[in-house]
């Protein structure tokens, strides 16, 4: 019987040991999201948070929060949009401008087609919320 239980406790301990491995040596994505919070996201807001649920899902990933106009947060395991309301036209010149966003493994922008245009995003995921 002792042979028995020293297999069972050898097992336990090398599967312990390869999990604990696993967790450390496994890369964490960074994603980093921008939320338009112009005037034209008023009839989509109550959709964002929603959204920003979707993408703070995912296991092994840390996220950076920002709207066009300022930071939110930086990394953190999850997306807190906090007390952001949309206000102000929108103007996307200075997103890539966060060191978040070079930082980054994975570009998420937030907005609505009634906002400004998207076209020079082509390398980020764009979310396009409908009315």
């Amino acid at each position: 019987m002792k042979p028995l239980a020293f297999f069972v406790v050898g097992i336990i301990v090398v599967f312990g040991v390869f999990a604990i491995v696993l967790n450390v040596v496994r890369s964490t994505e960074r994603v980093f999201v921008v939320v338009d919070s112009s005037f034209a996201m008023g009839p989509v807001w109550d959709q964002v948070p929603s959204e920003l649920d979707d993408i703070d899902g995912s296991s092994y990933s840390e996220f950076a929060l920002a709207t066009e106009k300022a930071l939110v947060h930086t990394w953190q395991e999850r997306l807190e949009l906090g007390s952001v309301t949309p206000f102000a036209p929108c103007g996307f010149d200075s997103i890539e401008n966060h060191p978040e966003a070079s930082d980054a493994d994975e570009l998420v922008l937030i907005t609505t087609p009634a906002s400004c245009p998207t076209e020079a995003f082509a390398e980020w995921r764009v979310i396009l919320l409908q009315p």
